[in-house]
């Protein structure tokens, strides 16, 4: 566990992707403080794109920012991870490394459910939920690649489920 996090994220808990919307240019950790108002303000309290943003993650019946939560920003042509525990975002060196393929209230999956291995680490078929056919990932192969922050070609796809 993180030092100081009450009931915080841990390596071994799995992660899975909830929302996702597209961010101004600016630095990571920026976007990530941006992205953290946005998941706690009331929509009232907010205009333009901020509010349009807050609406619709409000609409989805996701809850607002909890310790443990992860947040992550593709910059650079990068996908940065931090974790927070209600009071300060912490960097992670690299994904999660955990992901989870079902979610319960508040909490269900954005992206498509694929099982795929990265032989030059390990022969296990790992699953998770990601993004792909925009401009950072065209393919499944391409988001798991930017999640784990490795080349394309060392990503195999098994398969992308319906």
């Amino acid at each position: 566990m993180v030092p100081g996090y009450r009931s915080g994220y841990r390596p071994e808990h799995p992660m899975l992707p909830v929302y996702s919307y597209s961010a101004p240019h600016g630095p990571a950790e920026e976007q990530l403080w941006r992205a953290v108002v946005l998941c706690n303000a009331d929509p009232e309290m907010l205009d333009g794109r901020d509010q349009e943003i807050t609406t619709d993650y409000r609409d989805k019946g996701l809850r607002s920012f909890s310790p443990g939560d992860g947040f992550s920003v593709i910059a650079a042509g990068r996908q940065n991870f931090w974790v927070g525990d209600g009071v300060t975002l912490t960097p992670l060196e690299s994904g999660f490394t955990m992901l989870a393929t079902e979610g319960g209230g508040g909490s269900v999956p954005i992206g498509q459910r694929i099982a795929y291995r990265v032989p030059m680490w390990d022969d296990l078929t790992r699953e998770g939920h990601f993004e792909f056919g925009h401009r950072y990932a065209a393919t499944a192969a391409e988001a798991a690649a930017l999640f784990h922050g490795i080349d394309t070609n060392d990503v195999v796809v098994h398969t992308v489920f319906p």
